[in-house]
C-alpha cells in the first residue's frame, strides 16, 4: 500500500489524480456530476485565491480562444463569520480590490464551481494558492476541483530553461510578466492576479507556436 505522504510528496500531482478519481466515482449519480464530465470547449478559467485570518479573496476569469473577459468574472470574499473577521473583510477588500463579501457556505461555493464548470483552470503557483478553497470545497461539498489544471508558474519555468538553461528562476508572478514583457495591473489584487496569470499563459503559449513553426 502507498503512504499518502509518499502520493503527496514528491508526487502530489499523483495524490491529486488518485483522489479526484475517487470523487468523480463516488459523485458520478448527484446534481454535481456534470463537474466531472471532460469538458469538450475551448474555455479556460483563470483562478486566483488569497486567504488568511478567516477571509479568502477568490477571483475567476474565463478565458475565450485568445481573449480574457474580466467583465464576466467571478470575485468575492468569502468569509468564515468568525469574531473579529470584520476588521479581515476590510483589509481584504484594501488589499485584493474585493467590493464583495459572501459568507463562506454551500451557497456561495456552489456558485463558484457553477461559474468554473468543468472548464480547464490555470494560475500562478495554482495548486499552493487554491489549497484553502480545496480544503473549504471538501469540507462544504464533499469534494474539490476536479478540473484538468495547469499551473502557469512550470509553465513560464519550463519555456525560461529552454531558451536560457542559466536563468534564474523567478518565484513572483510580477517577475514573470516583465520577463515576458506581459503588461499588466498590479498582481497580488484577486482579479488583476487571475487576469495577468491568464495574459501569461496566452504569452506563453503563443512563444510556443512560434518555436514550433
Amino acid at each position: 500500500m502507498i503512504s499518502r505522504h509518499y502520493l503527496d510528496a514528491p508526487f502530489g500531482w499523483l495524490g491529486g489524480m488518485l483522489r479526484r478519481g475517487s470523487e468523480r466515482r463516488r459523485y458520478s449519480a448527484s446534481p454535481y456530476a456534470w463537474l466531472f464530465q471532460p469538458y469538450l470547449g475551448n474555455e479556460l478559467v483563470a483562478l486566483a485565491c488569497f486567504a488568511h485570518h478567516g477571509v479568502m479573496s477568490v477571483a475567476a476569469v474565463t478565458l475565450r480562444q485568445h481573449q480574457v473577459l474580466t467583465s464576466r468574472a467571478w470575485v468575492a470574499a468569502l468569509s468564515e463569520g468568525a469574531r473579529g473577521s470584520d476588521a479581515a473583510e476590510r483589509r481584504h477588500q484594501l488589499l485584493y480590490s474585493v467590493e464583495a463579501t459572501k459568507p463562506l457556505n454551500i451557497e456561495s461555493l456552489r456558485s463558484l464551481v457553477e461559474f468554473i464548470g468543468n472548464r480547464p483552470i490555470l494560475g500562478w503557483q495554482l495548486d499552493q494558492r487554491l489549497a484553502p478553497l480545496e480544503q473549504a470545497l471538501r469540507q462544504h461539498l464533499g469534494f474539490g476541483l476536479p478540473n484538468a489544471r495547469v499551473d502557469v508558474t512550470k509553465l513560464h519555468q519550463r519555456h525560461l530553461r529552454r531558451l536560457h538553461p542559466q536563468a534564474e528562476q523567478a518565484a513572483e508572478l510580477k517577475r514573470a510578466l516583465d520577463c515576458w514583457q506581459v503588461p499588466s495591473k498590479t498582481p497580488q489584487r484577486a482579479l488583476e492576479d487571475a487576469t495577468a496569470s491568464a495574459l501569461l499563459y496566452l504569452r506563453l503559449q503563443r512563444n510556443e507556436v512560434d518555436t514550433v513553426s
